[in-house]
């Protein structure tokens, strides 16, 4: 029965109970683990990484819970930790290169984990070799790109063009405005678009694909 209870009314157990009874708080966990996941991975593109990462933010969000004061959705509120998270650890790896796998290596481990890569589920079963390939290395510019990108910027993409938030969802986890959020999409947009061209020239010009013109467009057949 428990688990039907709404997000609110599971948050409001938990704010009464936790740490004694940790029940209302681990039907969180498992109604958010592969969405906190998916988020998570398509920032670090490292399975091991985005694993620990996403546990730290269940950590984070059992010792913050009582202090939450639902003025947003729980969910929101979780995906303003999950990305701060995984953007902190992406900042931690800007600065420790030596512990950023080769393009090589990258592209071996990937092919061990396209079961569980939510980028590489977007490719047909039916996709020859050469598009499988492409896709790849797709996913690979792509977290090239993001590692490049102002901070705010590689996080409101994220949030929009990877997890398919919508504008009202974003202002309400900003804190902003829909005319503010919908020009820092636009800014974040053509910033992505400009560094995509510079590292990903070859990419480009075998799949047009960027986030919010055609980078989910094409790979997803999404409009918009």
């Amino acid at each position: 029965m428990m688990a039907t209870l709404t997000d609110e009314e599971l948050v409001m157990r938990c704010k009464a109970e936790l740490p004694t009874n940790t029940r209302s708080y681990e039907i969180l966990v498992q109604r958010y683990m592969n969405r906190v996941y998916s988020i998570v991975y398509r920032v670090v593109y490292n399975r091991e990484e985005a694993e620990d990462i996403t546990q730290e933010v269940f950590v984070k969000v059992y010792n913050g819970i009582k202090k939450f004061e639902q003025q947003a959705s729980f969910s929101s509120w979780l995906y303003r930790i999950a990305t701060n998270s995984a953007l902190d650890a992406l900042d931690r790896m800007k600065r420790q290169r030596s512990n950023v796998l080769s393009f090589s290596n990258r592209g071996q481990k990937q092919e061990r984990e396209e079961e569980v890569d939510p980028l590489a589920q977007q490719v047909s079963p039916e996709s020859g070799p050469e598009e499988k390939s492409i896709q790849r290395e797709l996913r690979e510019c792509i977290h090239r790109v993001l590692k490049k990108l102002d901070r705010e910027q590689a996080r409101i993409l994220v949030l929009r063009d990877f997890e398919d938030m919508s504008y009202d969802e974003i202002t309400v986890l900003l804190t902003s405005s829909l005319s503010a959020v919908k020009m820092r999409i636009h800014r974040a947009r053509l910033a992505f678009q400009d560094m995509f061209g510079q590292f990903c020239g070859s990419v480009y010009s075998a799949i047009s694909v960027v986030p919010g013109n055609n980078a989910k467009g094409k790979a997803r057949g999404k409009k918009g």
